[in-house]
């Protein structure tokens, strides 16, 4: 089972797939992601609201999308975020923690690990 000490699909239903389409695979984050999302978590010392995890192709935020990306990888993960702060101190802890897909918006910080990367980062 995919999980970590505060990580965990069965009990957060947002590290799955949310897109309710009858063909959804309900697709998780990757153990690889977890484990450092996890890293994060130890070194912030707070909890860590997950905004979305995996996503299938029927997500509506990904029907758009001609190449699977980070989400539907199971490679990327969004954490909800208050403030500029707090923002910072994710992508610092983050890139500390072998994230390389790094993308900031105003309410989350998109963290994902690319095998084939050596760094990304961008602003949504």
């Amino acid at each position: 089972m995919i999980q970590t000490k505060n990580f965990n699909p069965e009990t957060d239903p947002k590290l799955l797939c949310t897109c309710q389409n009858i063909l959804c695979d309900k697709r998780s984050v990757n153990q690889e992601t977890l484990n450092r999302i996890q890293l994060v978590r130890n070194d912030i010392n707070q909890p860590l609201p997950v905004n979305s995890g995996g996503r299938c192709q029927y997500h509506p935020d990904e029907k758009h999308r001609t190449t699977p990306a980070d989400h539907q990888l199971c490679q990327g993960v969004d954490v909800g975020v208050r403030g500029g702060i707090m923002r910072g101190e994710i992508v610092r802890l983050g890139l500390k923690h072998g994230f390389n897909a790094i993308g900031v918006a105003k309410n989350f910080v998109h963290l994902a690990y690319r095998k084939d990367c050596r760094l990304v980062m961008w602003v949504y």
